[in-house]
């Protein structure tokens, strides 16, 4: 049963028999390896209990501690025997003597302790429990990367102990004792079973890494027996004789230089490192005189290391007698490079040569293992996507080259700075004091923001940074790396280019945030979106002109949410591409059945232009639901424009040659650079609600309204003030020449089928007609 789980943990990462027997191989010689250490820490244990229990146990601690040494002696033999050699494939059934041991140290080692544990009190009774548990923990962990036999030792452990206190008969505090044990052994068995699986990804990531490692090997000795290599030779003194041209060049000596060394004094060369080690080896086999092959040995030539392999076999004349040697030398200079650079680019961001999320993932773990306390900073670049789209990856990865340049030199020496992706950093720095972490991320940012050139176009780009400290904020290299994200989280939701540090409550707020985001990936099968319809209405004759269509997401259990709360999470997950295509279908299907003099709103988002086929969707859509092109009008922001100017023209472009309106929204706030008039001829512009709001109060709002009105009027485009909530806010744009309004004056937005009418008191100043019911739009 047990090596059945094991087949299943092996099949669940898809390895094939071969490769589970060389991963079970490992596993078990790593486990070897730790029990032989940890049953060397039971000798002084044993003898110290059997020799302070003698005097209440007599000749049974006695036995119990001989019995402890022998079988830690014999299993340590057992194990040493697998140790001294090289770990090799094995089957399931390897486990089957390993197994049978766990049981047997678990029923001698546990034996006497739970015996008197559960007789015993005061001062007996705690030096057995702490016997007891050091015995259970270190057991555990040693066999942990073989699963199987940790979890039998614990059982063992357990039912030894169970069957004791049955046998002394239950009672509440032996009970109450078993009870703890229980729940112990359950969360042992998971914290051993985590390790266990960690311990097992690590050995077949090695694999696979070896296996990389011996197909790139393969490769370049192919490439290497295709390249030239040379005979060497020696007399029985092991001086070179004859030796080739190609062999003097390789070398850089003469041949009659060559012929006055010895093969041993011409691979000798102490300056440079490795090569005494090598050479030792080589020279055994020349006093013994066994054949050897493909010895990598390196050598100084011309003032640079190169490497040789050198393979020789000894010679015997015709009376036996030691001739000297024969072999083949090559120069494997540039496959041991290719070698090293094929390690160094498994563990090494190929564009920007920062330690990758493989490497830096070792690099703590290591550190966390060793107990090091440290500040971990993640870094995301602000605005880099907009350059990379704008100017071309060429540019992108420069700048990301640079970024890389700039950050390492704005760390400590012992600091380490690497890439995970795109434009994600991560820097680990031995800074602890927060004043100090503080410094280093204003330096990051301050730097990172530091003008780079596409051409001769100065580009900025800045950063943002999030900052948690371990092991506080994780003990896991995956728990502070969420922290790190956490806090960067925030610092770019606090508007960017800053940094913050994490706090229990950003994790809180992240998993708000991603259950926020997973409920919108199901919101529109579930049918949770829903449109609510605000009218416009027409400044001089109250009547209807049409409707803009605004998005609601009404959630199964939290209700009614605020589109200020999810709309930025579908921008930000690109959910809103999706979701605004359903806007856009939905509100032209609603529109149908209503007067065809009456057109339909809707707001279209930056990604949704990004996605490049906008005009299609809406082509289709239009043809789908029969709705006349000029009834449908999309509304866009400026931001639009800001981030791809020269794509969203060409998009709108595309959608005004459908014979579709287009909308500039919340004209007067963010950019508002005039020039977007005059690249293109939006059908409407309309006046941001903050100007409308404060006409009452501030001059400037009436002086910037009126100008907006007049800039619109004179370039001949349709003016519409909207959140207008007061008589007085209608009277006077409508004084100005504002042509429609919009508004809670009017009406509040509302689902399709419950539009209530338009408030005719907020336009008898001025109107030359009735309002009309808002609910004449349907009929």
């Amino acid at each position: 049963m047990i090596e059945t789980q094991t087949a299943t943990a092996f099949n669940s990462v898809q390895l094939t028999p071969q490769d589970a027997d060389i991963v079970r191989g490992r596993e078990i010689h790593a486990a070897e390896q730790n029990i032989e250490r940890a049953l060397t820490s039971f000798f002084v244990p044993a003898i110290i209990t059997a020799l302070l229990f003698y005097r209440d146990w007599g000749i049974v601690a006695l036995v119990w501690g001989v019995s402890v040494i022998t079988t830690c002696t014999i299993r340590g033999f057992f194990a040493r025997c697998t140790t001294q050699r090289p770990p090799a494939p094995m089957p399931a059934r390897s486990i089957r003597p390993l197994i049978a041991w766990s049981v047997v140290n678990a029923i001698v080692l546990t034996s006497f302790p739970a015996w008197v544990t559960l007789n015993a009190n005061g001062f007996s009774l705690a030096y057995m429990i702490a016997l007891y548990i050091g015995t259970f923990w270190s057991a555990s962990f040693a066999q942990a990367p073989v699963f199987p036999t940790a979890v039998l030792f614990m059982l063992t452990q357990f039912s030894l102990t169970a069957a004791f206190a049955a046998l002394l008969g239950l009672n509440w505090e032996r009970t109450a004792l078993l009870a703890l044990y229980a729940s112990g052994v359950a969360a042992a068995l998971h914290i051993v079973r985590q390790h266990s699986a960690l311990f097992r990804e690590s050995v077949v990531q090695k694999l696979d890494l070896e296996r990389k490692t011996e197909t790139i090997g393969l490769l370049l000795k192919e490439h290497e027996n295709q390249s030239s290599d040379w005979l060497w030779q020696t007399a029985a003194t092991l001086h070179i004789v004859e030796p080739s041209p190609r062999f003097a060049e390789a070398i850089d000596l003469g041949e009659q230089a060559l012929t006055r060394k010895t093969i041993v004094e011409i691979l000798a060369d102490r300056t440079v490192e490795g090569n005494a080690e090598v050479l030792a080896q080589v020279e055994d086999k020349l006093a013994r005189r066994r054949s050897f092959r493909d010895i990598a040995i390196p050598l100084s030539v011309a003032s640079q290391t190169v490497w040789f392999s050198i393979s020789g076999r000894p010679l015997y004349d015709r009376k036996n007698r030691f001739a000297g040697y024969r072999g083949v030398m090559a120069d494997i200079t540039e496959a041991r490079l290719a070698q090293a650079r094929a390690a160094h680019l498994a563990h090494h961001d190929a564009l920007t040569d920062l330690p990758n999320r493989a490497k830096f993932g070792i690099l703590l773990r290591r550190s966390l293992a060793r107990g090091r306390s440290f500040a971990l900073l993640s870094i995301d670049l602000d605005g880099f996507k907009a350059v990379n789209d704008g100017f071309g990856h060429a540019t992108g990865d420069a700048m990301l080259v640079e970024i890389a340049r700039r950050l390492q030199e704005g760390i400590d020496s012992k600091d380490v700075v690497a890439r995970l992706g795109d434009d994600e950093f991560v820097v680990q720095t031995w800074r602890l004091e927060m004043a100090s972490v503080e410094t280093l991320c204003r330096q990051l940012i301050e730097a990172a923001s530091q003008p780079m050139f596409a051409g001769n176009e100065p580009v900025v780009v800045g950063a943002s940074i999030g900052v948690a400290f371990a092991p506080a904020d994780g003990a896991t290299s995956a728990d502070i790396l969420n922290s790190a994200d956490a806090a960067l989280y925030r610092a770019k939701n606090d508007g960017r280019g800053t940094f913050r540090f994490f706090s229990p409550a950003m994790d809180r707020k992240l998993q708000v945030r991603q259950r926020l985001v997973q409920g919108l990936r199901t919101a529109l099968a579930r049918d949770e979106m829903i449109l609510h319809y605000q009218p416009v209405i027409d400044a001089k004759s109250g009547a209807i002109t049409g409707c803009e269509a605004l998005l609601r997401w009404q959630h199964s259990e939290r209700g009614m949410i605020s589109p200020a709360e999810f709309i930025p999470a579908a921008e930000e997950s690109g959910l809103i591409v999706p979701i605004g295509n359903w806007v856009i279908e939905h509100a032209c299907h609603v529109a149908t059945s209503w007067h065809k003099e009456r057109r339909i709103s809707v707001n279209v988002s930056p990604m949704q232009f990004s996605n490049g086929n906008l005009h299609g969707h809406i082509n289709s859509v239009l043809k789908k639901t029969g709705l006349a092109p000029n009834r449908l009008e999309i509304e866009v922001t400026e931001t639009v424009l800001v981030k791809d100017p020269h794509v969203a023209l060409d998009t709108l472009r595309r959608i005004r040659a459908l014979g579709v309106r287009v909308a500039l929204d919340d004209f007067g706030t963010g950019y508002s650079s005039l020039s977007y008039l005059r690249l293109f001829p939006f059908d409407r512009i309309k006046i941001d609600r903050s100007f409308v709001q404060d006409l009452g109060q501030r001059q400037d709002s009436q002086v910037i309204v009126h100008a907006i009105v007049d800039i619109a009027a004179g370039l001949g485009m349709t003016i519409t003030a909207e959140g207008i909530e007061t008589t007085e806010q209608a009277t006077y744009l409508r004084q100005i020449g504002c042509h429609e309004f919009q508004g809670f004056l009017f009406a509040r937005p509302a689902p399709a089928n419950q539009l209530v009418g338009v408030k005719e008191e907020a336009l008898a100043d001025g109107a030359t007609d009735q309002a009309p019911p808002v609910s004449t739009l349907l009929t």
